[in-house]
C-alpha cells in the first residue's frame, strides 16, 4: 500500500525543493528554469514563486528572475546563533584521530569565510600542531580550504578567490588562478583533497567532505608529517571517508 502525502506536505516540499535549486544557482533562476527542473505547470510554479516572495524567501530581481530572499537570510543567522549540529560530529572526528594517531580537525563555511570548528589531537609522539577553532586564510593552500572551495557554490567561489590573496607560503604553493581553479576541478571529480607541503613543508594533509544532498556541509581534515603521510595516505583516506561517511548519517538521523 503506497502511503499519500497531503497537500501541506507535498507544498512545503516542492517550497523546499525551489529554494535549495535557486539557492545552488550562480545566478537568478526564471520561472521557466524552475518549472523545468520540478517538471511542474507554469502557472503552479509562479504561484509557488509569488508565495515565497511575500513571505520574504525570494524576491525577484527585477525581470531576470528570482535569488534568495532576506527571511532566509534571518534563518541562516538564527542557525548560526542557535548552534548547529557540531557536536555530534566531534565523536568521529576524535575517532578519526584516533585510528590514524594524526592530529584532525572539522573545517566549514561561516559567513563568506572557511573557519575551523573543531580539533581532536592524534596520538603519534610525533605530530603536526593543531589548528586553533576560528577563522583561517590561506585557502588556496589549505587541503581543507581548497576542499571546500571546490564544493562551495560558483558565486561563493570567485568571490571567496577574488577577496583573499594567494600567497606563495612554499614552493609547492599554487598561487596562478587558472592553475587553482583547475586543482579545484580535479578535487571535485576525485572527492577528496591534498596538501602536500603547500602551506607548510614537511607536511602533508588530506581532507573529506561531509555531504548533505550532495552539498557540502563540513569537511575533515587529517594532518600528517609528510614522511609518514606517503606511507600511509591510502589508509588516511580510508579512514578520513569512514568518518564522514558516519558523520553524514548522525547529521541525516538527528
Amino acid at each position: 500500500m503506497v502511503e499519500k502525502r497531503s497537500p501541506l506536505i507535498a507544498s512545503v516540499q516542492k517550497a523546499f525543493s525551489a529554494l535549495r535549486f535557486i539557492a545552488s544557482a550562480s545566478e537568478p533562476v526564471t520561472a521557466k528554469t524552475l518549472a523545468e527542473h520540478m517538471s511542474a505547470a507554469l502557472p503552479t510554479t509562479y504561484h509557488l514563486l509569488n508565495t515565497l516572495v511575500t513571505e520574504g524567501a525570494l524576491v525577484k530581481n527585477r525581470n531576470l528572475g528570482y535569488r534568495l530572499g532576506p527571511t532566509i537570510g534571518l534563518l541562516s543567522d538564527a542557525y548560526l546563533e542557535q548552534g548547529e549540529p557540531v557536536d555530534i560530529l566531534e565523536e568521529p572526528l576524535k575517532e578519526l584521530a584516533m585510528v590514524t594517531g594524526e592530529s584532525a580537525y572539522l573545517s566549514a563555511w561561516r559567513n563568506g569565510e572557511i573557519e575551523v570548528v573543531a580539533t581532536a589531537e592524534g596520538s603519534h609522539a610525533v605530530r603536526v600542531m593543531e589548528l586553533q577553532r576560528g577563522s583561517y586564510g590561506h585557502a588556496h593552500a589549505r587541503a581543507s580550504g581548497k576542499l571546500l572551495l571546490a564544493y562551495a557554490r560558483p558565486g561563493l567561489r570567485e568571490r571567496y578567490l577574488q577577496e583573499h590573496p594567494r600567497e606563495a607560503l612554499t614552493t609547492h604553493t599554487i598561487t596562478e588562478l587558472s592553475e587553482l581553479r583547475h586543482d579545484l576541478d580535479l578535487i571535485k571529480e576525485r572527492g577528496y583533497a591534498t596538501d602536500l607541503e603547500e602551506f607548510t613543508e614537511d607536511v602533508s594533509c588530506i581532507a573529506v567532505p561531509i555531504l548533505l544532498e550532495d552539498r557540502i556541509f563540513a569537511a575533515y581534515t587529517v594532518s600528517s608529517p609528510s614522511s609518514r603521510f606517503a606511507r600511509s595516505k591510502e589508509h588516511l583516506v580510508k579512514a578520513a571517508f569512514d568518518a564522514a561517511h558516519t558523520a553524514e548519517k548522525l547529521l541525516q538521523s538527528d
